[in-house]
């Protein structure tokens, strides 16, 4: 099969989104299928995902936006959609919502007929609609209505999100498929010293991880705030935040630090990717996801390969956490994920590394990308007529 991905970003700021599509990609032309992406970012970006994802160059093409950045329209994606580069495809598999990129697919299914699998990353959820709700009001009747009315089916990276997609009033079949872990990553090895060398962290404190956006739907309040609350217990721990800033929240999370005093309890040392972001894994003891929702968050996944316990809230999907006995999977309030702090905090790091091992054990054992890509192409087979309907896909 030829296989076009389209997604806004493959970029390090992208965090799971665009290691989804990269991901994907690399494995299905391990498959022996011919897997392209086409996205908007600049040509550096380009470079260091192709590097990053071990894919070999040409099978990534950037179409830069014109214009505002508010929608990254870009004229040339849509004309090389509608022309031969287009026909050249069987399917295309959208990765998000509510950009120029959804009209795409769009184009490619005027021009040639093509299908299409849309999946939304979380975006259909009532969090997501609620955020810059006026530029969706705007995207919705333009494409975006059509876009997934017309999809041939839809992407759901867990069971809880297909609620969200039912709720927003879709009809079409759901393929559930959940994100995966890379083999290289499940073998890569991080340095925990350097980590503690590059932001000059003492060699007694043992560190809490917080790696994803600065956002607000990810509840970094609620864990500021059941810092605050089992304050006496964390003399020995530092809460490491890491990523970039979205909304202005950075300040925020800032400001509440410094109301509830934990400064010298929490480090934030911006984005880090590549072989910093594995260095941070490999110096975390425990890592933090405080969500208030998440369709499927790659961070778990990444945390455990590398071995590292997890500890969410019931906002995702994480329930083997439990029954793996590899992390906490708490309500969402501050003070459930305080008491969960104190049962994390005041373990050894012997049985920390024990649940970590069970965690990469899990991970390794049942969400693998190569697994993902194997479930995708059974996908694009039924929808192109050349196989049975999946078990995993969900009539509408």
């Amino acid at each position: 099969m030829n296989i076009l991905h389209n997604i806004y970003s493959i970029a390090p700021g992208s965090f799971g989104l665009g290691s989804v599509a990269l991901n994907l990609c690399r494995e299905q032309n391990a498959l022996g299928h011919r897997a392209e992406i086409w996205c908007n970012d600049c040509a550096e970006d380009v470079q260091w995902a192709e590097t990053s994802a071990g894919l070999p160059a040409g099978l990534i093409r950037s179409f830069p936006p014109v214009g505002p950045k508010l929608f990254r329209y870009s004229p040339a994606l849509v004309a090389a959609a509608a022309g031969a580069e287009g026909r050249g495809f069987d399917l295309v598999h959208q990765h998000c919502l509510w950009l120029a990129n959804s009209r795409l697919p769009l184009k490619l299914r005027e021009k040639h007929n093509l299908p299409s699998v849309i999946a939304p990353h979380g975006s259909l959820e009532p969090w997501a609609l609620r955020r810059s709700a006026w530029k969706k009001s705007i995207a919705l009747p333009l494409y975006e209505r059509s876009n997934l009315r017309n999809a041939s089916c839809l992407h759901a990276l867990s069971t809880q999100e297909v609620a969200g997609m039912r709720d927003f009033g879709l009809t079409n079949p759901i393929a559930v498929i959940a994100n995966g872990i890379s083999q290289s990553w499940l073998e890569s090895k991080g340095d925990a010293q350097t980590f503690r060398r590059r932001f000059a962290i003492e060699p007694e404190k043992r560190i809490l991880l917080y790696l994803s956006r600065i956002t607000p739907i990810k509840g970094l309040q609620l864990l500021i705030e059941a810092l605050a609350e089992i304050r006496h217990e964390i003399s020995d721990w530092l809460l490491v935040l890491a990523g970039t800033d979205e909304f202005d929240h950075l300040r925020e999370i800032q400001e509440l630090v410094v109301r509830h005093r934990l400064e010298k309890h929490v480090l934030f040392t911006g984005l880090l990717v590549d072989q910093a972001k594995r260095d941070a894994y490999a110096a975390a003891e425990i890592f933090v996801l405080p969500t208030r929702r998440e369709a499927a968050p790659v961070v778990v996944l990444e945390a455990l390969g590398a071995g590292v316990p997890v500890l969410t809230t019931k906002g995702a999907p994480w329930e083997n956490l439990l029954t793996r006995q590899c992390g906490w999977w708490t309500e969402i309030t501050s003070g459930a994920i305080a008491e969960a702090l104190k049962d994390a905090l005041g373990l050894e790091p012997e049985e920390l590394r024990c649940m970590g091992a069970r965690g990469k054990e899990l991970v390794a054992q049942e969400y693998t990308w190569a697994e993902s890509a194997r479930m995708t192409i059974l996908l694009y087979g039924w929808l192109l007529g050349r196989g049975e309907r999946p078990g995993f896909v969900l009539s509408g």
